[in-house]
């Protein structure tokens, strides 16, 4: 997004409509610009404590799920909307905070799970989180449910020490397989999966989930591995 379409955005964020700032709120994240001084950032946070719930809502759920930004000021806003009288609100806060490893999160994402429905962005949380005080409310789900796999292995320490193994076997698996290629694993703070990078004299850069990775070669790492050569 270019300065002008930013500036746009950013006069529209005090516009009196309310629908007209929580659709601005839901846009504001693609124009981040990483700086600390941002105004686009400032806006957001703003946003989250307007007097509107929709605006808040929305607001609150562009800053913990779609801006990959973190920070005492994010986590402070995060923080105010928890017990906010919009429920979807104050779950939309503590999925944020969830994704951005947060310890106090681990109670409330809890509090979530026991509720009689919870939805896949609290399982995807809950895998990032990877704490094992959530697994007593995780196993009342079907593994097999959208999300609740990967949350359970996240947060199982055994499960996640058997993943690991098996990236790392993936990786030497990799460089046996392609000896000219640089390889590396790497996990993002806000992404509960390990990714796999490969930088090829042809192709640049290439990443692949390495998780899914190995469930696509049934957890065996030299077929995960074959699999990136076919890739390729």
């Amino acid at each position: 997004m270019n300065a002008e379409e930013s500036a746009a955005l950013l006069a529209q964020a005090g516009d009196q409509d309310p629908e007209s700032r929580a659709e601005v709120a839901s846009e504001l994240p693609a124009a981040l610009s990483g700086r600390a001084d941002d105004p686009v950032l400032a806006a957001l946070l703003r946003l989250t404590s307007d007097e509107e719930a929709r605006v808040r809502e929305q607001a609150t759920f562009a800053l913990g799920q779609l801006a990959e930004v973190d920070g005492p000021d994010v986590r402070a806003a995060l923080w105010r909307r928890v017990g906010d009288e919009d429920t979807e609100t104050h779950e939309e806060a503590v999925r944020g905070l969830a994704v951005r490893r947060d310890p106090g999160a681990v109670p409330l994402l809890a509090a979530l799970l026991e509720e009689e429905t919870a939805y896949v962005q609290t399982f995807t949380a809950a895998a990032v989180l990877g704490d094992p005080g959530l697994l007593p409310a995780l196993r009342k789900f079907d593994p097999a449910d959208p999300g609740v796999g990967e949350a359970l292995q996240a947060c199982d320490p055994a499960a996640r020490e058997r993943r690991d193994a098996a990236a790392d076997a993936l990786l030497d698996a990799v460089y046996a397989l392609l000896p000219a290629a640089d390889a590396a694993l790497y996990a993002s703070r806000f992404e509960a999966n390990l990714t796999l990078l490969l930088v090829t004299a042809g192709r640049g850069e290439v990443t692949w989930n390495a998780d899914a990775l190995l469930v696509r070669a049934d957890g065996d790492p030299r077929r995960a591995a074959e699999l990136v050569a076919e890739d390729l």
